[in-house]
Order: C-alpha cells, then sequence, then structure tokens
C-alpha cells in the first residue's frame, strides 16, 4: 500500500459515515470502525503499510502550532489540560483525528492549524457531537489482530520500517511548544473565537 492507498482508506471511510465524522445517532467510535472495515480482508503486509503511514502523518503533526489548537480544544488553561489532554495520549488521539478529516483538509491544518475553525466537520463540535479524542491510533494494531497477528510483532514491524518507535505522549513543556501555549489565543484567533470556552 503507497501513500495515495493509505488516504484512499481514510477518505473511503470518511465518504460511509454520511454525516463526516459521525452523528448522534452513531457510536463515538464510528471512525475507528470504519477505518477497521477499509482494512479488513487486506493482506498482513498492507495492514503494516497503513500502520507505517498512519505514523508518518502522525510524525508530521508533532508540531508546537497542533499542541497548541489541542490545548486551545481542551479548555485552554492548565486545569483544563491535564484534565483532558495528559490522560491518556490525547495528543496522539488529536493527531489521528486530524489524519482523518483526510489528505486535504489535514494538510491545510498542518500550514495553519488555525483553519481547523473553518472545517465543515467543527459544526459537530459546536453540538457536543464530535470528540477529536478517539480510538484511532490503534486501529492498524487491532486489525493486524483480526487476521491472527501477535500485536508486538506488528509494532516490532511498523517500527523497523520507520527506524525508531512511534513517538507518544505529550511535547516536552518549554521551548517553543510553551511558547506556542503562551501565545494564545492571539495566536489562533478563528479557533479561539469559535470555541472560547474550548471543544471538550
Amino acid at each position: 500500500m503507497d501513500e495515495a492507498g493509505f488516504w484512499d482508506v481514510i477518505e473511503d471511510a470518511y465518504a460511509a459515515l454520511e454525516c463526516g465524522y459521525y452523528d448522534e445517532e452513531s457510536p463515538a467510535d464510528a471512525v475507528a470502525l470504519a477505518w477497521t472495515a477499509g482494512l479488513a480482508g487486506l493482506p498482513p503486509e498492507e495492514i503494516v503499510d497503513f500502520g507505517v503511514h498512519l505514523e508518518r502523518m502522525l510524525e508530521r503533526a508533532w508540531r508546537p502550532a497542533v499542541w497548541a489548537a489541542a490545548w486551545l480544544l481542551a479548555g485552554g488553561t492548565d486545569d483544563d489540560r491535564h484534565a483532558f489532554i495528559d490522560d491518556g495520549d490525547r495528543f496522539t488521539d488529536f493527531r489521528a483525528a486530524l489524519v482523518a478529516l483526510g489528505r486535504t483538509s489535514f494538510e491545510t491544518v498542518l500550514a495553519d492549524p488555525d483553519a481547523l475553525a473553518g472545517l465543515p466537520d467543527l459544526a459537530a463540535v459546536d453540538s457536543g457531537d464530535w470528540s477529536l479524542f478517539m480510538r484511532l491510533p490503534t486501529v492498524p494494531a487491532d486489525a493486524w489482530a483480526q487476521t491472527g497477528g501477535d500485536r508486538d510483532a506488528f509494532a516490532r514491524a511498523v517500527a523497523e520500517r520507520l527506524g525508531a518507535r512511534p513517538r507518544r505522549g505529550n511535547p516536552p513543556p518549554d521551548g517553543p511548544w510553551q511558547s506556542a501555549v503562551d501565545g494564545l489565543p492571539e495566536g489562533l484567533p478563528r479557533l479561539a473565537e469559535r470555541f472560547p470556552d474550548g471543544a471538550v
């Protein structure tokens, strides 16, 4: 599976959910289920390919401005950040949710995270129907396990292809990462205006 094939799986899953991400009639993990369905029946090596491409996209989104957007949508204060982003690995989930928007939207947000405020699916956040923090990063391993494969073997295969273990957790609380947060809300004015109290 090449990168174009990876995005085909993502965008087919998005199209399968007629209301975009999901609506109040759908389960909270609807996107994860749609990704899994898109991988069902593929050869194990293509599932590894998908996992490698996903990790590469997550790495591309490992940026201070994207972190600031996650912080702002979590409420924009230290207490909110600790409640939402520090609970598990939410920054990885957030970055995966950006991938789930599809290639065009993903590239748009990487170029300008404030553009997230104008994407169509953000309307669902307004009504409380959409969580940016979902069970997406585990989908490739889940699909691999459904073929009878061992999760540890999958993780090793992906890490070998990447040349490193995937980056998880939150960025360091200093340097450009802290500067991006300190620059809120001015640094993301459209997102701050649309979600003055956060989205989660």
